[in-house]
């Protein structure tokens, strides 16, 4: 298929990116022209593959959550809307694709082949970074305050898979951490108080689908959906509230906000880090905006549609 660009990561999943590949065009019965496919060389150059590639009606990004966060955040910035974007899951975690239910190689080719595109909602994030503005995309949630991925290192995920190496790192983070005087803004409601962490979810589940941060919530809703962790004593925040991220139940925690935004507004005394899709992008005063069905992604057969967001 010639209108298809194929830009694969080979390190994706610990360097077995190439072995994904090539499970994926033995599964695809058509000839693949070499020169429709990219290999990248670092982190950042499948963005900058799609920024410059033109002629093409589909990118398929053969890679884990980076590299089709890479492949988005150039959509987005280059406007294309109508370009559509196919997945072939070979990271770690895979959250983008499994939320939107391609969870193999036999997905990606249900959903290439067949051409089911659904349009899903993008975030759009304003942080700090260096003194100046800079701008990103995500699909899966921001984090602002508490995060783990600081204490995550390589070996970590070696040897207890993503989801053993982001609570341990949980547990290291817990240690250090100093809750943050935060004041966020969306519509007409206002926070201001001290605060582990403010959860912004597009998407209902992340780290390989273990936790529910943002529990009910659609892609393709055009809202976003809010959790707002007050300052408490240190030893609730890991055994009471974080325990309950992984259920969804966090929602349900009385001195947990839980509501839906179309834009938030976050300022913070002093800065506190900004995680997008399990990346740090920087620092307070953050925007992060709803873009609503801004990206169409080709999705299997069996896609099933998220359920409907709790608000209160």
């Amino acid at each position: 298929m010639s209108d298809v660009l194929y830009i694969v990561n080979p390190a994706g999943h610990g360097g077995t990116g190439r072995k994904a590949w090539r499970a994926f065009r033995e599964a695809w019965s058509e000839p693949i022209d070499p020169e429709h496919v990219v290999v990248t060389q670092r982190p950042g150059h499948a963005r900058e593959i799609a920024m410059t590639a033109d002629g093409y009606d589909t990118f398929a990004a053969v890679g884990g959550d980076g590299t089709v966060g890479e492949v988005i955040s150039a959509l987005m910035e280059r406007g294309l809307f109508d370009l559509e974007l196919a997945i072939i899951p070979a990271g770690t975690g895979n959250d983008i694709a499994r939320n939107l239910g391609v969870t193999s190689i036999e997905d990606a080719v249900d959903a290439l082949r067949n051409r089911r595109p659904r349009a899903v909602d993008i975030m759009r994030v304003e942080s700090s970074v260096d003194g100046q503005t800079a701008r990103t995309y995500g699909f899966l949630s921001v984090a602002i305050g508490f995060s783990s991925i600081p204490m995550i290192k390589p070996w970590m995920k070696r040897l207890l898979g993503p989801t053993g190496a982001y609570y341990l790192a949980t547990i290291l983070q817990i240690v250090v951490y100093q809750s943050t005087l935060m004041t966020l803004r969306s519509g007409t409601r206002k926070h201001r108080g001290q605060s582990w962490l403010i959860l912004v979810g597009n998407a209902e589940s992340t780290a390989g689908g273990s936790m529910r941060l943002a529990p009910g919530a659609r892609t393709d809703d055009g809202e976003l959906n809010i959790s707002i962790f007050p300052s408490g004593s240190r030893i609730s925040l890991p055994t009471r509230l974080m325990p309950k991220i992984a259920s969804g139940a966090h929602i349900d925690e009385p001195d947990v906000a839980y509501f839906p935004g179309k834009k938030i507004e976050i300022e913070s005394d002093p800065p506190a880090v900004v995680e997008l899709d399990g990346d740090l992008r920087g620092w307070t005063p953050a925007t992060i905006t709803v873009c609503p069905k801004a990206v169409r992604i080709l999705t299997p057969a069996k896609q099933r549609a998220n359920g409907t967001p709790s608000k209160r």
